[in-house]
């Protein structure tokens, strides 16, 4: 896997400047921590999603197999890469095999269909029921990722608006719920507030802090061609909304929402950040590939097993017994945080009432 698509950002400076207060006391015991919670209707031991990342060819079902054997071992969400190919196929067998599996593995644990809001375009409501039930999915994401499309070779950057009377069809008709998730570039308030209208309750914000999915693009198109120009300078322009800043965007506007925060969070301290920061759960997809393609299944564990241990300290040492507990506890934003916020008409202390409530304050 490259390693100079990363996302060139800010982030850490980002994290650095936001704070949880070390407690010498914590006033519980280790063994009393509790990583539990519900999603899509079932209890996870953790707040965590593998994200979207693979499908679409029968060589790949052995990976989406492993990444769902882990899933259920361990009773955290799984979703699948995007089911355009599933599309193109006409619905082949053997295409259709290399998602599925992720069910069939992991028949304990949420699993999560997912499309392109601009493949919409071309589906009928039909077509998008076909997509869920063909892998049993527990709930649809529709991704947006029009920075993503415009440099993409192949990519559909038909994103107009009327694309929203799609969603709210599809909300009244499909017997699961809707993600509306982004693919690296991170969610608006804006955006978010849209698709709450819409009565969607679930959100993936997916920030500028993991892959770099424009600049991926750009490698794809020709040299010296406009597209891979274009892609290149938005990646070092550092173009979307970093994931902590995305996540408060999106739960300033949908206060009560599931909101899951995604986009470079690689480690169980950041995550544990992104939780008391108002994330409901937390999402990765590169580095959980990225141990299974360089160590095998005991790669992917270990990183798991490194990932929760980080998650559970960070709660122990802000005397967090629960995730709804760390989401109370002291936090400190710092200089560049709390700018953003104001120049977005963000107060601070009015966010930390909303999102620990869950109500508009």
């Amino acid at each position: 896997m490259r390693e100079d698509v990363v996302y060139p950002g800010n982030c850490r400076e980002l994290y650095e400047e936001i704070t949880l207060i070390h407690q010498s006391l914590p006033g519980i015991s280790y063994s009393d921590l509790d990583t539990s919670t519900v999603f899509l209707g079932y209890r996870l031991n953790y707040p965590i999603v593998i994200e979207a990342m693979t499908g679409g060819h029968p060589d790949l079902k052995p990976i989406n197999e492993k990444l769902a054997k882990l899933a259920s071992q361990y009773r955290i969400a799984i979703g699948v890469g995007s089911q355009r190919p599933i599309i193109k196929s006409g619905f082949n067998k053997e295409i259709v095999e290399s998602y599925r599996i992720v069910r069939e593995t992991a028949v304990d644990v949420p699993v999560i269909g997912n499309i392109g809001i601009a493949q919409l375009n071309e589906l009928s409501i039909d077509d998008v029921k076909k997509l869920v039930e063909v892998i049993e999915a527990d709930a649809l994401a529709i991704h947006l990722n029009p920075a993503q499309e415009m440099i993409q070779p192949e990519g559909d950057v038909n994103f107009r608006d009327d694309l929203l009377s799609k969603i709210k069809m599809l909300v009244k008709e499909l017997d699961v719920p809707i993600i509306i998730k982004e693919v690296g570039n991170g969610l608006s308030m804006e955006t978010v507030a849209k698709f709450r209208e819409l009565e969607i309750k679930i959100f993936d914000v997916a920030g500028t802090c993991g892959t770099d999915w424009v600049k991926i693009e750009a490698l794809r198109n020709p040299e010296n061609s406009v597209s891979r120009v274009v892609g290149f300078t938005l990646s070092e322009a550092k173009w979307g909304i970093p994931t902590p800043l995305s996540l408060i965007e999106a739960r300033y506007a949908a206060p009560d929402a599931t909101i899951v925060a995604s986009g470079g969070v690689w480690s169980g301290v950041v995550a544990a950040k992104l939780i008391a920061l108002g994330g409901d759960l937390v999402g990765a997809a590169r580095p959980f590939l990225k141990a299974l393609l360089e160590h095998g299944e005991e790669g992917l564990r270990s990183f798991l097993d490194k990932y929760i241990g980080e998650l559970k300290a960070v709660m122990f040492l802000t005397g967090s017994r629960t995730l709804r507990e760390l989401r109370y506890k002291p936090i400190v934003l710092g200089l560049s945080v709390r700018n953003y916020l104001e120049q977005r008409g963000i107060n601070v202390y009015k966010y930390l009432e909303i999102y620990r409530r869950g109500v508009v304050a």
